[in-house]
């Protein structure tokens, strides 16, 4: 019996194997190459002739749910996974995926079934003249089970001519999976255990973002490694507040391919359900990186490795399940073993990075002796993360030199900076007369301005207001911002403004929120923006008139921008300028005057829990309003206008999520008709302009 079932049970078993395989099929007219699983397509390709190559959809493993998307609301330029820099040779690969920046060279199969597929995409990427600067090859492979997809990446980047790619903190590879605001619950990882915005900007040697998907009870996740073959491995990340993400070498800087060489860069991808496990995710980019994750390192230099442990796991916060005391031992003993500098060195930024904000801790039983051997070898550089350093172990005879240092007027300017912010988060008593002479030296003006907010004296506000009349703008708008974080400084500036000291012209919008909170209802009825009428349909369309084609095309983009200025850049960057309290403008839906209309008008309407304000009261008196940029076990990073501040949990009062926006609503009624014009005429710019002076 069992040898007459054999031959059928091993027929039965091949065709078993078989239809799991995959094939792939291709529509040559279309370029659309699918992945197929049985009767199943898993995965799809979009190679058209003249548009930028994308992958979408990436169906789960088990086909429940897509996981990426395209062409969003909030980032309408983003398809799913793909390649767009941002920089080359100044053009904008990134945001434009149209006919006039990509051209198809081949689309084809490489290897069209099996445990595995294959196939391979070739695209130029144009000059505004539609001259090739740089030809991309994808080459793509796939395979497949019930639990997980893996995809295998090689780009390689041939330069027709010489190519810069130019610094930017996102561009290369990208990924947008199904996020929607107020609905998705998802979360950004990377190989140091950093989460969502922690990750940003960060190296890593794989990264993950998954959330809920439609259609399942699980998250979805995808799941990116880097290779280390890669140059500048481990690189930088992007990642957005909506949960967006992409390796980013050019966060680090230019970098140039000569005409005629070719740059490589691999990845793979792990497309996964379930719940995450770092460890088992490290496990797997070992099997493909082949090296331990223990022994990658970064370059500082071209000559000299560091260990990863510099800003990814010497952070306090990183170092997972432990507590302080055994963090110290084990950053501190590393530190012991070691005689080179470079590790050193990055060792205690990373200590640092992980203790900003604190103060008064009780140093591990190692560190007077451990300080001593590293003072010994006279480098600059270590002498000043010790410093530092010691000031957090509450070292009087340190704060002292701190102080005389911010003092020194033949110190550098960065020193006497770093001096003066040390000082400020140990809260050292003796600051106050300081404060005050360093208002008369410009270099340092600003920053003692803002120094007021943490180290108050009854005088404050009266001093800052007196001098407020003979600074320029800048140090009259770090005066007001100062003056909007305490109840007496507020108090103050709202007399100012009623007797007319401080015009009601240069409050600029974003603070009304601020002095609202502190003031009450009635500053905001007396001072504040106006509300934006019940009927914002009418409004926009308002807007929308006074902003015809034809008044649009008399504008000026130059006045423009100066309006911008005025009262956007402090919240947004665009086109590499501007502060980050609110969204990147520079490859928004600009060009879409509805899309600016409603987001000018009515802010709070459509924003992501990242932008949505944050107001912290802190046990000294303190109440900051901003966005939270960073967050662990012991700190918060609040991201305002002009500064980011570092509060301990220890200090903080209260806290409460708003879900309104930073931006005001009705902030157009603050300009006239042609300062709206000239307004709309900028935002709706590719390139930067002259500024109108």
């Amino acid at each position: 019996m069992t040898r007459l079932l054999s031959p059928l049970f091993l027929a039965i078993s091949t065709f078993l194997v078989a239809a799991d395989d995959l094939h792939l099929k291709h529509a040559s007219e279309t370029g659309i190459i699918t992945v197929h699983r049985g009767d199943s397509t898993i995965l799809t390709q979009v190679a058209a002739p003249t548009t930028r190559p994308y992958l979408h959809p990436i169906i789960a493993p088990d086909g429940k749910g897509a996981l990426t998307e395209f062409s969003p609301g909030h980032h309408k330029h983003q398809t799913g996974l793909y390649w767009g820099f941002t920089r080359v040779n100044g053009r904008d690969y990134f945001h434009n995926l149209q006919s006039d920046y990509w051209k198809r060279n081949s689309a084809k199969i490489l290897e069209q079934s099996g445990s595995s597929v294959s196939w391979q995409t070739s695209y130029d990427l144009l000059d505004a003249k539609g001259q090739a600067v740089l030809t991309q090859t994808q080459t793509w492979i796939m395979s497949s089970s019930d639990e997980e997809h893996t995809l295998d990446l090689t780009w390689q980047g041939t330069a027709m001519v010489d190519v810069t790619i130019g610094k930017w903190k996102y561009g290369g590879l990208f990924l947008r999976m199904p996020w929607h605001k107020g609905k998705t619950m998802g979360e950004v990882v990377n190989s140091a255990l950093q989460k969502n915005n922690q990750a940003e900007g960060k190296r890593a040697v794989w990264v993950d973002v998954g959330m809920d998907i439609e259609g399942r009870d699980d998250w979805g996740h995808i799941s990116i490694f880097d290779h280390p073959k890669n140059s500048d491995f481990p690189q930088p990340w992007r990642v957005d507040g909506q949960l967006g993400i992409g390796p980013s070498r050019a966060i680090l800087g230019d970098w140039k391919i000569p005409k005629g060489q070719t740059e490589t860069i691999r990845h793979r991808f792990v497309i996964h359900t379930g719940k995450l496990d770092p460890k088992v995710l490290t496990k797997k980019w070992e099997d493909y990186s082949k090296i331990p994750y223990r022994d990658v390192t970064f370059i500082s230099s071209p000559a000299k490795p560091v260990p990863l442990i510099d800003l990814n796991q010497a952070r306090l916060e990183n170092i997972v399940e432990m507590d302080r005391e055994k963090a110290f031992s084990l950053l501190f003993t590393q530190l012991a073993v070691t005689d080179n500098p470079e590790i050193q060195k990055a060792l205690l930024k990373g200590i640092l990075l992980g203790l900003d904000g604190q103060r008064n801790l009780i140093p591990p039983a190692t560190w007077l002796e451990l300080r001593a051997k590293l003072l010994d070898q006279n480098n600059p550089e270590l002498t000043k993360y010790l410093e530092q350093l010691s000031q957090i172990f509450g070292d009087k005879e340190a704060a002292r030199r701190a102080l005389a240092t911010l003092k020194n007027e033949d110190a550098s300017i960065s020193d006497r900076k770093q001096a003066l912010a040390s000082l400020l988060t140990q809260r050292h008593k003796g600051l106050a007369p300081t404060l005050k002479s360093l208002l008369n030296e410009p270099a340092l003006r600003i920053d003692a301005i803002r120094a007021f907010t943490s180290a108050p004296t009854p005088d404050a506000a009266d001093l800052l207001l007196n001098h407020y009349p003979t600074f320029k703008p800048d140090a009259q708008r770090a005066i007001i911002e100062t003056l909007a974080t305490r109840t007496t400084y507020a108090e103050a500036l709202h007399a100012a403004l009623k007797e007319k000291k401080i015009s009601r012209e240069a409050l600029p919008a974003y603070i009304t929120r601020s002095l609202s909170l502190i003031l009450g209802p009635n500053f905001a009825k007396e001072f504040g923006l106006q509300k934006l009428p019940a009927d914002k349909e009418a409004e926009i369309a308002k807007y929308k008139a006074l902003a015809a084609p034809t008044a649009l095309a008399r504008a000026d983009a130059s006045s423009g921008r100066k309006v911008y200025q005025t009262i956007c850049s402090a919240c947004h960057v665009m086109y590499g300028e501007g502060g980050k309290i609110g969204p990147e403008l520079t490859g928004s839906n600009r060009a879409d005057l509805n899309y600016l209309l409603l987001n000018i008008l009515s802010p709070s309407d459509d924003i992501a829990d990242s932008y949505k304000m944050v107001t912290i009261a802190t046990k000294d008196g303190r109440t900051l309003a901003g966005n939270v940029s960073e967050e662990d076990k012991q700190k918060v990073v609040l991201n305002m206008i002009g500064q980011k501040i570092t509060i301990p949990k220890s200090d903080i009062k209260s806290r409460a999520i708003s879900d309104f926006s930073m931006m005001p609503a009705g902030l157009l009624q603050t300009l006239k008709n042609d300062e709206v014009v000239a307004l709309f005429k900028y935002m709706q710019t590719k390139q930067q302009v002259p500024l109108s002076k």
